[in-house]
């Protein structure tokens, strides 16, 4: 009996070993119109994204290629370009904050605010030749924040905000 067992389980154990590569390798969502990794752009809408950047007002281009070049998704980017109306783009950008405003209700936004304020100080600080914001270190300063420092002790770490 016990033999019988052993070679059932064996068996079965053996069956699942083969079959589970098998159902790692089928993808599980077969719709490809269902997938959530953004396409790639073709070379024809990649030249009308550079006509639609060129054809901008400079204030939008301004705020597309300088103050938000960092923090602003390519697909975010891709509906902006293909706006067609200042007042599209307008409501754009009112919309782009308030997405990244901690509490859209209020009337001031603290995550532009901080923003443009973390620019000012990358250009301030940063700054050699070209703007600051431009610069390898204005650009971690933007998307990242204020350095942490760590200063260590034999007995522990202290961290403090620079």
């Amino acid at each position: 009996m016990v033999r019988v067992v052993r070679s059932v389980f064996a068996s079965v154990f053996s069956i699942l070993i083969a079959v589970s590569p098998m159902m790692a390798q089928q993808p599980q969502n077969p719709d490809p119109a269902a997938a959530t990794t953004p396409q790639k752009l073709t070379k024809e809408q990649k030249k009308k994204m550079g006509r639609a950047l060129k054809e901008l007002d400079a204030q939008y281009k301004q705020w597309l290629s300088e103050d938000v070049i960092y923090i602003i998704s390519p697909e975010e980017r891709t509906a902006f370009l293909q706006l067609s109306t200042s007042e599209e783009r307008e409501q754009f950008i009112e919309q782009f904050w308030l997405r990244r405003s901690s509490n859209p209700d209020l009337p001031e936004n603290d995550f532009k605010e901080e923003h443009y304020r973390r620019i000012a100080y990358a250009n301030e600080h940063y700054a050699s030749g070209i703007p600051g914001w431009r610069t390898d270190r204005g650009r971690t300063y933007i998307i990242w924040g204020p350095w942490i420092l760590q200063r260590r002790t034999r007995s522990h770490t202290c961290r403090a905000r620079a």
